[in-house]
């Protein structure tokens, strides 16, 4: 993926939209995207930036600056396609299955109607 901080930027605001589809971000939700970080994303992520942090990190950052910058929803799965889109490489197939998959646990951990919809648009719009 070119700008792969972007990415995960871009992936915590999506995330962030699709926990908070409900009217809020539950604790479960919450748990369930750090540890599916820690255990999926950095464990496959090899890039780190300047300060030497693994740049998965920068999804639980930017999911936490949403949710204290409350980010409007309206767009968000627009900007994160796009993005996907237009820096996608060759070789980015897994990154993309661990974001769906990630993006569906999120979903699972208190389930509700509306953040699996999300996730299924998500899949139709960017496929692996």
């Amino acid at each position: 993926m070119k700008n792969i901080k972007h990415y995960y930027k871009e992936l915590g605001k999506i995330i962030y939209s699709i926990a908070i589809a409900d009217g809020a971000v539950q604790l479960e939700e919450r748990n369930k995207l750090h540890q599916l970080v820690i255990k999926e994303l950095a464990r496959n992520e090899k890039s780190y930036d300047s300060s030497g942090m693994n740049q998965a990190f920068y999804v639980d950052f930017e999911f936490d600056k949403a949710a204290s910058d409350r980010l409007d929803q309206d767009g968000a799965i627009q900007k994160f396609t796009d993005f996907v889109s237009s820096n996608r490489e060759p070789n980015d197939e897994m990154l993309i299955a661990l974001s769906l998959n990630l993006m569906e646990e999120v979903a699972n951990a208190y389930p509700k109607t509306k953040e699996k919809e999300i996730v299924k648009k998500i899949r139709s719009l960017i496929p692996c």
